[in-house]
C-alpha cells in the first residue's frame, strides 16, 4: 500500500482513514459536551475548506488589454494613437476606436508602450492620464535600418473612470511602423 499522496484530496482521505481507525466512534455516541468528537469536529473542518475568504471570479479579473497598431501611420499634430489590432480586452477597458483605456476600477495598474518608427522616422509621444501629460516616449530615427524602436513601461495609479492613451506630441509628421510592431497594452497589478 502507498502511503505517499500526491494531492490534497489524498491527504484529507488518508487523515480522515487513520483519526477513524483509531478514534471510531459508533453512530450517536459523540460526545460533544466533552470535545472528544474528533470525526464531527474533522468533518466541520473539512466542510469550511470550501470556503473562500478571497474576491469574486469577476473582482479577480480585473482588466486586461493589448493593441497592436495593424498598418503603417503617418501621426500629426496632437493625435492620440489608435492601436487598431485588439487581441487582448477582460473587461472591455480598451476602445481601439479611440485608442482611450479606461479604468473599470481603482487600482495600480501596468501599462506598456511599444513604438517603431518607420522609414527612419522619429516618434514623439506621451502616455497621458485623463487630460495630463503622465510620461514622455521617444523612438529615434534608425540611421542603420529601415526602422527603429522604443520601449515603456509605466506603473500608474488610477481611480475608477480614469482614462490613459498615447497622444503624439510635436506639430510635425512622424510615421509609426504598423505590421503588429507597435502595441500598447496594460493590466491591473493590485
Amino acid at each position: 500500500m502507498r502511503l505517499y499522496p500526491t494531492n490534497m484530496l489524498s491527504y484529507v482521505i488518508l487523515a480522515v482513514t487513520v483519526l477513524w481507525s483509531c478514534y471510531h466512534v459508533e453512530a450517536g455516541q459523540c460526545d460533544a459536551v466533552q470535545g472528544t468528537c474528533i470525526t464531527e469536529d474533522l468533518l466541520k473542518t473539512l466542510m469550511g475548506m470550501n470556503k473562500c475568504p478571497c474576491k469574486s471570479t469577476e473582482q479577480r479579473k480585473g482588466a486586461v488589454f493589448f493593441a497592436f497598431l495593424k498598418a503603417t501611420t503617418t501621426f500629426g499634430g496632437n493625435d492620440i494613437l489608435k492601436f487598431d489590432e485588439v487581441t487582448t480586452n477582460i473587461g472591455q477597458a480598451y476602445n481601439p476606436k479611440t485608442g482611450i483605456f479606461t479604468a473599470p476600477q481603482v487600482g495600480v495598474y501596468m501599462i506598456l508602450c511599444v513604438m517603431m518608427g518607420a522609414s527612419s522616422s522619429h516618434i514623439h509621444y506621451y502616455l497621458f492620464k485623463n487630460n495630463s501629460m503622465f510620461s514622455m516616449g521617444f523612438t529615434s530615427r534608425s540611421t542603420v535600418h529601415h526602422a527603429s524602436a522604443s520601449n515603456n513601461n509605466w506603473i500608474v495609479e488610477l481611480k475608477k473612470g480614469d482614462q490613459v492613451y498615447i497622444k503624439h506630441r510635436t506639430g510635425g509628421k512622424e510615421t509609426v511602423h504598423g505590421g503588429y510592431h507597435s502595441y500598447f497594452s496594460g493590466f491591473l497589478i493590485q
